[in-house]
């Protein structure tokens, strides 16, 4: 990514090469973790990681069901994965980028009750107004207004 920025322009390169700087940083750093600490650490038993939960006793109802619950319950956990990204793509579509970032984040917290109600906002604002520093004020990119654009158009007209 680094060569590959190199004949960008000086506007086109704000984006990639900071991340692929982050990225190359992020990976040394990773392999520096993982390579000086110490083996004991990193040895595993592997037969106790392989092992799966054995039901109370023999015959039980658990014992016929191994997979299938498993492969369902699965299905749901990456339906539900797809749904969440839907809905943030959706949002995206339908109301902009920074609406949809708090809409979103501040919906997750809250309905997985991650955290409290004003703790929820107080995160949700400070990520909002961190995408909206970077991406609006940094890197001076146009926002995506959605289909809210009309009416954002008519509430700058309506301040100027």
């Amino acid at each position: 990514m680094l060569w590959l920025t190199q004949d960008f322009g000086p506007r086109a390169r704000m984006i990639p090469l900071p991340l692929a700087v982050l990225g190359i940083v992020l990976t040394v750093i990773q392999l520096v973790w993982q390579n000086l600490r110490s083996t004991d650490e990193l040895r595993m038993d592997m037969i106790s990681v392989g092992a799966a939960p054995r039901a109370a006793g023999p015959g039980t109802a658990a014992e016929g069901e191994g997979g299938g619950g498993k492969r369902r319950e699965g299905w749901r956990e990456e339906a539900r994965a797809f749904g969440i990204v839907l809905a943030l793509f959706g949002l995206i579509l339908a109301v902009g980028l920074i609406p949809a970032v708090f809409l979103f984040t501040c919906g997750y917290f809250v309905l997985t009750r991650e955290y409290a109600w004003r703790e929820s906002l107080i995160y949700t604002g400070c990520l909002t107004a961190a995408v909206y520093a970077l991406f609006m004020v940094a890197l001076e990119v146009q926002p995506y207004h959605g289909l809210l654009r009309p009416f954002v158009e008519l509430v700058k007209a309506a301040l100027h």
